[in-house]
């Protein structure tokens, strides 16, 4: 099976693809750099690649090349995501930053396209229900993964030994992922009116969704407690 995850830069992409890449049997591209396409690969074993939102590359091309069997569209809180990638020298390459958001939106939008839809925030909080809908696509995971033990250096030798062409035709990068295992310490970043009046119009949909998805988990409403 191979399995493609899309999101936003400095979106958690990458550490959900690392939590992915846990299995011992498996392959993984955990960040392909933006200026970069999914890459074409023969290889019988399971494969899991990360690909970002660009104005370089569409995600129909990233599907073309990949051939994934299951796909998977990672979100995480645009006000939380806008101030991460701000800062990050990279926040403009292949496509404006802001470019980017309207994509996102785009993307979004069309969300029943993708085979799962997966919140980074639930991701980080460990809940089960990411577990159970990971494992309902065909790709086996457990909750030991949430501790990242298979590390760069082994993702790099499985991939040396399987798919040792990669090495000529990309460079390789494991992101932002910080830490030893998964955790909420870098999910919440300070809200600015400013950046809230700017997603307004780069991404409402996402906006929406995500305010939508906050108001049902406020204490005292019904839906909290369902």
């Amino acid at each position: 099976m191979r399995v493609l995850v899309y999101g936003m830069q400095s979106g958690g992409a990458t550490a959900f693809t690392l939590f992915l890449a846990q299995r011992p049997d498996c392959l993984a591209l955990v960040d392909t750099l933006n200026n970069y396409a999914a890459p074409r690969v023969t290889t019988a074993l399971d494969m899991v690649v990360k690909t970002v939102i660009t104005t370089a590359y569409p995600v129909a091309v990233h599907m073309e090349r990949f051939r994934p069997d299951r796909t998977i569209l990672l979100l995480r809180d645009p006000h939380d995501n806008y101030q991460s990638l701000k800062t990050k020298n990279y926040r403009n390459h292949s496509g404006l930053m802001e470019e980017k958001f309207l994509l996102l939106d785009q993307v979004f939008a069309e969300r029943d396209k993708f085979d799962a839809v997966i919140r980074y925030e639930d991701f980080v909080a460990r809940d089960p229900a990411v577990l159970e809908t990971v494992n309902q696509l065909g790709w086996p995971v457990e909750e030991g993964y949430f501790a990242y033990r298979r590390r760069h250096e082994e993702l790099l030798n499985a991939l040396w030994d399987h798919v040792p062409d990669l090495f000529e035709r990309m460079e390789f990068t494991f992101g932002n992922v910080q830490g030893k295992e998964v955790n909420e310490k870098f999910r919440d970043k300070p809200r600015d009116p400013a950046v809230e009046a700017r997603l307004r119009v780069l991404c409402p949909r996402l906006l929406e969704h995500y305010a939508a998805h906050a108001a049902s988990k406020a204490p005292g409403d019904p839906a909290s407690r369902s």
